[in-house]
């Protein structure tokens, strides 16, 4: 089983603030701008709230237009059709090189981004003061069927008409769609195929502490040795450093799809584990 790093969301480039940690743990990616999109900020709400609103309370633009809803991953954050599933779409070079790297069914894509700890203060949302920002894993999808967009997908799967990989012409423009159950090396579990982490733990912060988000602690089972092919875009000598509290790694600053591929399937399943992913495993 492979498992794909996915940068997604907010970031400098792409909507300018970090993503929210709320007070309770829960965590909020905001999805990019995008001009034509088929969802408008202005629909998705968390808590009785827009997140038009909510990002114009964070210091960001208030996005008046769509957004590039993807992955789609928690149901209740917009009016869903009868039949809607979570999905994920990737087009262009980043599709290119998930295909070059084979991946397949089975496939476990964990998406990170850019967040930083919010709170609600008189009633408006702000970041809280010297938080620092971070990468967090926040959601997975487990690989069930690799769709190439065409006139024919919106009709196989009508409740997903408005997922933005389907209202626009990209180039290798791919849907990821989830298995019904996560399965862990031929293990089932009770969660779903795709969700959303429900709070914070630890294990999915990514950035080392103290250091800036793109300096990372990783697990054993990542160091370029325990890997039949080492996390891609990463397999750079310098970019490991093997230290007394961890395994370090300087990640790349621009990319989408980090894959890896490792041999020590004892380290991947445990730390799944700790991300939540192996509740109900039997």
């Amino acid at each position: 089983m492979k498992i794909i790093l996915s940068r997604k969301g907010f970031d400098s480039s792409a909507g300018g603030i970090p993503s929210p940690v709320l007070p309770d743990g829960r965590l909020l990616p905001l999805p990019i701008p995008q001009a034509d999109g088929p969802v408008r900020f202005s629909e998705l709400r968390h808590a009785g709230q827009t997140l038009s609103s909510l990002i114009k309370q964070l210091g960001g633009k208030q996005w008046r237009g769509g957004c590039h809803l993807d992955p789609d991953l928690v149901p209740t954050l917009l009016e869903r059709p009868a039949g809607w599933l979570p999905s994920f779409g990737q087009s262009g070079a980043a599709q290119r090189h998930l295909e070059q790297e084979r991946v397949a069914q089975g496939d476990l894509f964990l998406f990170f981004g850019w967040f930083r700890q919010a709170e609600c203060y008189r009633g408006r949302w702000r970041f809280v003061s010297g938080a620092p920002d971070l990468h967090l894993l926040y959601g997975w999808l487990q690989v069930g069927e690799i769709c190439s967009v065409d006139s024919n997908l919106a009709q196989r799967y009508p409740a997903l008409v408005r997922h933005p990989h389907l209202n626009k012409r990209y180039p290798f423009n791919t849907l990821y769609l989830p298995t019904e159950r996560l399965s862990l090396f031929g293990r089932p579990t009770e969660l779903p195929g795709a969700g959303q982490f429900e709070r914070l733990r630890e294990s999915h912060r990514l950035t080392w502490p103290g250091e800036n988000r793109s300096t990372w602690r990783l697990p054993d089972c990542f160091a370029p040795q325990n890997c039949h092919r080492v996390l891609s875009y990463h397999r750079q000598p310098w970019r490991w450093q093997a230290r007394d509290d961890g395994l370090q790694l300087q990640a790349a600053y621009r990319g989408q799809e980090f894959v890896v591929e490792s041999d020590d399937l004892s380290g991947v399943q445990a730390w799944l584990a700790t991300l939540g992913l192996a509740d109900g495993v039997s």
